[in-house]
């Protein structure tokens, strides 16, 4: 068997294996220059609760990202498994205001829409900004929580929108889980 550390590790291969890794489907928002900006992203996480903070990875190229850089704030809005075809329109299928036709948006203080359907939306100041490749890693500090509608998360995993299912104390394990943990 070769070593895997042997060879580079190759865009397609890496991508093949972020496939695997699922991960919250969010809307990531901001407003610069009178207009609304968003994209569709999964690369985005907690960082600290204090001061509470998260990042957000964006592609250089988009729109997104000189609206972010330009009005140091950004909005993520966590979306709901009903939110797929937002999701959709947010990741290219429609451009600019066209977005944003589907969905009821609020005015956050940022100027950041937020999507009052949303699970919870984050109104962030950006804080710190790294490049790396052809994204760069936003730092927000969260300034105000919306908490839109309760439901459960959208997920996108292997080139699919999915849900989580819960699986009470007791039930049969899924294949390969060999018991319950308390946790």
């Amino acid at each position: 068997m070769e070593d895997p550390a042997a060879s580079r590790v190759t865009a397609e291969q890496f991508r093949r294996g972020m496939r695997c890794l699922a991960g919250a489907v969010n809307v990531v928002t901001a407003a610069f220059d009178g207009h609304r900006f968003g994209l569709t992203a999964t690369a985005v996480c907690s960082a600290t609760a204090e001061p509470p903070s998260i990042l957000a990875c964006i592609n250089r190229a988009t729109a997104t990202h000189g609206a972010i850089l330009g009005s140091r704030a950004f909005c993520v809005n966590v979306l709901r498994v009903e939110d797929a075809d937002l999701a959709n329109a947010f990741s290219g299928k429609q451009s600019g205001e066209l977005r944003f036709r589907s969905g009821e948006w609020l005015r956050l203080s940022s100027g950041a829409p937020a999507l009052a359907s949303a699970l919870t939306s984050l109104d962030c100041r950006l804080v710190q900004h790294m490049d790396h490749g052809t994204h760069t890693i936003f730092l927000g500090e969260v300034q105000s929580i919306v908490f839109g509608r309760e439901g459960r998360a959208l997920l996108y995993a292997n080139g699919q929108y999915a849900r989580l299912a819960s699986l009470a104390q007791g039930e049969p394990l899924p294949e390969g889980f060999d018991r319950w943990v308390d946790v």
